[in-house]
């Protein structure tokens, strides 16, 4: 699994590419409540629950698709030459995939409990811009989060709401 910097140099080539940004889409992904189980269990057992599902997204996608850990508990996935429904059904099997994974001490046999992910999905051709199709998967990786978790929610979906795209923060 690539790191950020990695993933700032790649997501600059999808708009700089000849092959053009039709069927290019990017994912991100944020482990669920994460800093509940670092403070419950240690971050030694974060960490290794970093590395089982840095695996499962490596295992679980085309040679030509691209992951890196951009930060903390998040991961990025770059998908080119899908439609937004083959990149919704990529997303969604990741994230069954992970909330499916046992996530248990080889040592201890200590059980961690079920572990899930939100996901947000823009394609390319939504953004003018490497930024502006990270700004729009991570609004729609937001709106996963205050939909209840453990979801899918494409940006598409998010920007036919009265035009505009949703808010990310609710002013009191």
């Amino acid at each position: 699994v690539w790191n950020r910097r990695a993933f700032d140099k790649e997501i600059t080539k999808i708009y700089n590419s000849n092959k053009g940004i039709l069927f290019n889409a990017l994912i991100l992904a944020d482990i669920d409540r994460f800093k509940d189980i670092n403070d419950r269990f240690g971050h030694p057992v974060g960490d290794r629950i970093i590395q089982i599902i840095a695996e499962i997204f490596q295992t679980s996608i085309r040679g030509d698709m691209f992951v890196a850990r951009t930060g903390g508990e998040e991961f990025a996935l770059i998908v080119e030459g899908a439609s937004e429904d083959t990149t919704f059904e990529i997303a969604e099997r990741i994230r069954t995939l992970i909330e499916q994974t046992p996530f248990t001490s080889s040592q201890t046999g200590t059980n961690y409990g079920t572990v899930t992910v939100s996901m947000g999905i823009c394609m390319a051709s939504e953004a003018e811009s490497p930024e502006d199709l990270y700004t729009k998967a991570d609004r729609a990786l937001y709106r996963s989060k205050v939909g209840g978790r453990n979801c899918v929610t494409r940006h598409s979906a998010m920007a036919g709401r009265a035009g505009k795209s949703w808010l990310l923060y609710k002013k009191d």
